[in-house]
């Protein structure tokens, strides 16, 4: 899929690339009936959102000339454009494999904050959805990727199961941060580094599992080697000991150490109740229906006075800095 949407956006931009706009007379058909055809691309433009002139606008929108809706056979686009008809500034964009991009352009590419709607078999809950900085078409700087598995109003009942990635990506890679996975009511947190493979590399790292057990130490290739482990029970330390593996396979013998008892394991105790009390299904699903409003919003007509309007940094930035804004604005 990911392929296959790469490649249709860059077929796409060949295309608007190669024709040669003429912008008097693409101006003369705003101011007589907003619309104008190159071949298959069909602009539906907003003629009183566009400057007099270039040197009438602020600093940073000097850019800019037009806003207006682009349809054309591999996506359709509503949002700013600059003066030779690319998507710039900020704008919301439908591709043709079904996916989904809220947020800033530059030069026809993904590049700033944007949120983005993979699409799922069931249009009315997008279970993938990543919220978070573009540069270049790709995930790249601070950024909460969503994956739902299972989604119910009735919490307690049929609780939500999903993996949320928070932390920094780069090139479409996430590099460090928190990987947080629930399943059937149960949870497992990861703190720290991954390698491009999209494995746990650390010397640091941190695990949590449904609040009775803690790992601090070594991980490498998704494998414990050496470190501290905490058992829990009723919220309160049961035992503690060390280990350390031998190799680098699960199979390979472990040494362990049950004598040693430290103060600091209330550290790793407040900082796991910290991440409880952050990353609680409450607040994770008041985001994830947030943000599905938006899209719903967004999409409604390819609405021209929503995205025209929107304060993105208030209505998303904020928000996920109001939430998660320990973990990604530190």
């Amino acid at each position: 899929m990911e392929e296959s949407k790469k490649s249709n956006e860059a077929q796409a931009d060949s295309i608007i690339n190669e024709l040669k706009f003429d912008v008097l007379k693409i101006d003369s058909r705003i101011k007589k009936d907003s619309q104008y055809q190159e071949g298959e691309t069909i602009f539906q433009f907003s003629p009183e959102y566009k400057p007099d002139s270039l040197e009438d606008c602020d600093q940073k929108t000097d850019y800019l000339k037009y806003f207006a809706k682009i349809k054309t056979p591999f996506f359709q686009y509503t949002g700013n454009l600059s003066k030779n008809l690319k998507k710039e500034n900020f704008g919301y964009n439908q591709f043709d494999n079904g996916d989904e991009y809220f947020g800033l352009w530059n030069k026809d590419k993904k590049d700033g904050y944007g949120i983005y709607f993979f699409k799922e078999e069931t249009k009315t809950l997008p279970h993938q959805i990543y919220v978070g900085e573009f540069k270049n078409n790709m995930k790249s700087g601070e950024g909460i990727y969503f994956n739902v598995s299972k989604f119910s109003p009735d919490k307690e009942n049929n609780p939500l199961d999903f993996d949320l990635i928070i932390g920094n990506f780069t090139d479409d890679i996430f590099q460090k941060g928190i990987i947080y996975n629930m399943k059937e009511g149960k949870r497992k947190i990861y703190k720290g580094k991954m390698d491009n493979d999209g494995k746990k590399n650390d010397e640091m790292g941190e695990l949590y599992e449904d609040n009775d057990k803690i790992f601090f130490g070594a991980i490498k290739d998704n494998i414990m080697l050496e470190g501290r482990v905490i058992i829990m029970k009723d919220d309160k330390k049961e035992n503690g000991y060390y280990f350390s593996r031998k190799g680098n396979n699960l199979l390979d013998d472990v040494d362990f150490d049950y004598l040693k008892w430290e103060e600091k394991d209330d550290e790793y105790i407040k900082k796991l109740n910290e991440l409880n009390n952050t990353l609680i299904n409450e607040k994770i699903l008041e985001l994830f229906e947030s943000i599905i409003q938006i899209r719903e919003k967004a999409e409604c007509g390819n609405n021209f006075e929503f995205i025209k309007n929107v304060n993105y940094d208030n209505d998303i930035k904020q928000m996920l800095k109001t939430q998660y804004g320990k973990f990604l604005y530190c």
